[in-house]
């Protein structure tokens, strides 16, 4: 684990690792992820409690999905099944999907979330840094479905909706195994030690916060609708 006070040190940790993994390993990205607790790193449908089998729920929900307000979906244009879960993933449908991004300063926004964030003493925020080869993108979409995926991967989905362009957002995809003993992705073998925490600290939100504004990442920026708009403007004009 490392801890960061501010933007400019957070990027040095992360210019450092990318140094050492470029000695002698052949890394195809890094890729993060902003939470505003050190929560495990499971998809959302994992941390929720069904009311009957936890597979045959995910199948009912992404069917109910497509087929409920069909008007309101097809505004999106999804083409399959993985177009399906990557929307209702953005509008709050539990998933076997997580959210990463490719920006490491969109993932440090997420995690200084003061509108999300848990005051509790001795609380604080991190960001997972995924230091992902060229073998954790291998998923052959056309040909597989997302829930008879093998392995866990990295899926890059197609840009149906503003906000993924704005968030350079990827996603990791477990299998159902993994999904069934809600098995946190820094706890798998394949994982584990490709996986970085950085942890930062509440008092050190609101100078992140105006530094990562100065460079361009805000509510609006990140969420390019009204929603994110209003958000934006709080925060600027607000304490």
């Amino acid at each position: 684990m490392e801890e960061i006070q501010s933007v400019s040190e957070y990027l040095e940790v992360i210019k450092r690792y990318k140094q050492q993994k470029g000695e002698g390993q052949i890394v195809e990205d890094f890729v993060f992820r902003g939470q505003t607790g050190d929560h495990p790193l499971i998809p959302k449908i994992s941390r929720l409690c069904p009311k009957s089998d936890l597979l045959a729920t995910e199948r009912l929900l992404l069917e109910e999905f497509k087929r409920t307000n069909p008007l309101l979906i097809d505004e999106h244009k999804p083409y399959d099944d993985w177009d399906y879960l990557t929307l209702g993933q953005h509008f709050g449908l539990p998933t076997r999907l997580l959210d990463w991004s490719n920006n490491a300063l969109t993932a440090l926004w997420f995690a200084t979330d003061g509108n999300s964030y848990s005051s509790s003493p001795g609380a604080y925020a991190v960001v997972w840094v995924l230091m992902a080869d060229a073998d954790d993108y291998s998923l052959d979409i056309a040909n597989l479905h997302p829930f008879d995926t093998k392995e866990t991967k990295i899926f890059r989905p197609r840009i149906i909706k503003q906000r993924i362009n704005n968030q350079s957002g990827v996603f990791s995809i477990q299998p159902s195994a993994e999904i069934e003993q809600k098995r946190e992705l820094d706890q798998t073998e394949e994982f584990s030690e490709k996986l970085l925490k950085i942890k930062i600290a509440m008092e050190n939100f609101q100078e992140i916060r105006a530094d990562l504004h100065t460079l361009g990442i805000n509510a609006f920026t990140i969420f390019p609708e009204l929603e994110g708009l209003c958000s934006y403007l709080q925060w600027r004009y607000f304490k």
